[in-house]
């Protein structure tokens, strides 16, 4: 990254340019304000109010791509609460610590960084809503079951559910995690959503219905099957021709996937009776495709 400094201290300017430096960082320094005004457009401006006088809150505006931290000698309504209200970020006051710069100046980095992440996830979320049609998330408290045919509608209901009840998520997928160790660390604050809840055997879905009464807990499951349990959202979304991503495979490969992605969660019976086809033709599918046939699957 760049940095500005606008420093007319030259020894501290120096200092502060040969540590950054050191740290990676590009860095110019100039004396005067109107100096700066000449030089292209900077990720950091370390800027002194002694150098800027009248002209800080105007250079600051101009430059709302930077990261500006003011070098002050003193607090007052110019030295601090007018930059910052015209978009400096923070402020140091003199005689300072380079160490304490730097600190000052990661955090800011950080902050944008998260800014620009919250940003994105934002305007991904506006597009997965009006990818699929989520239904109003009504007054469910958790813990509640989210069923559905599609994992993104059942994502899209419950950050609608989280910001319209201004709750905080904490996600695990039991594609990653084992669900006893995702239910050690339970929080009163934190809705934890579980999803892909359908990768559990009968016994362990049951248990993990047990051991979520109570707990501020969401559980997505795609499924058709009939869930018992107290809360059990019923969210059927109609299929996007979209999510073939443009590619049309053969039939038959169709098949292999679908054999591929159910045949633990489905014994051979209601695979193939979910396929229509009998569980005959499901044996010589397998053995047309090179599929192994795995150990029969609990079914919910």
């Amino acid at each position: 990254m760049n940095v500005l400094i606008i420093e007319n201290e030259i020894y501290l300017a120096q200092s502060i340019s040969t540590r950054l430096e050191s740290l990676g960082y590009e860095c110019q320094i100039v004396s005067t304000i109107h100096e700066a005004m000449q030089k292209d457009k900077f990720n950091i401006i370390l800027l002194s109010s002694n150098a800027g006088g009248s002209l800080c809150e105007m250079f600051i505006r101009q430059n709302p791509q930077a990261i500006v931290i003011m070098m002050i000698a003193y607090v007052s309504e110019d030295t601090v609460t007018k930059p910052l209200k015209a978009g400096a970020k923070d402020y140091i006051l003199k005689p300072f610590m380079i160490d304490e710069l730097i600190r000052k100046i990661n955090h800011q980095k950080d902050f944008l960084n998260l800014t620009q992440q919250l940003i994105f996830y934002e305007e991904y979320f506006s597009f997965l809503e009006s990818e699929v049609l989520t239904m109003d998330v009504g007054k469910y408290h958790p813990p509640f079951i989210v069923k559905s045919n599609s994992q993104k509608a059942v994502d899209a209901y419950v950050i609608k559910y989280a910001k319209e009840n201004n709750l905080t998520l904490k996600f695990s997928t039991l594609k990653l995690y084992r669900y006893k160790d995702i239910l050690q660390n339970l929080s009163k604050d934190i809705v934890l959503y579980i999803t892909h809840s359908e990768n559990l055997k009968k016994n362990d879905f049951k248990e993990l219905l047990n051991k979520i009464a109570g707990k501020n807990v969401i559980v997505s499951i795609i499924s058709d099957d009939h869930i018992e349990f107290p809360q059990v959202i019923n969210l059927t979304c109609k299929e996007n021709s979209s999510d073939l991503e443009g590619n049309i495979l053969p039939i038959r490969e169709y098949e292999k996937r679908v054999i591929q992605k159910f045949e633990n969660l489905y014994s051979d019976a209601k695979l193939a009776e979910k396929m229509g086809i009998s569980r005959k033709n499901l044996w010589e599918k397998r053995k047309r495709y090179g599929l192994d046939r795995k150990k029969e699957a609990d079914t919910y």
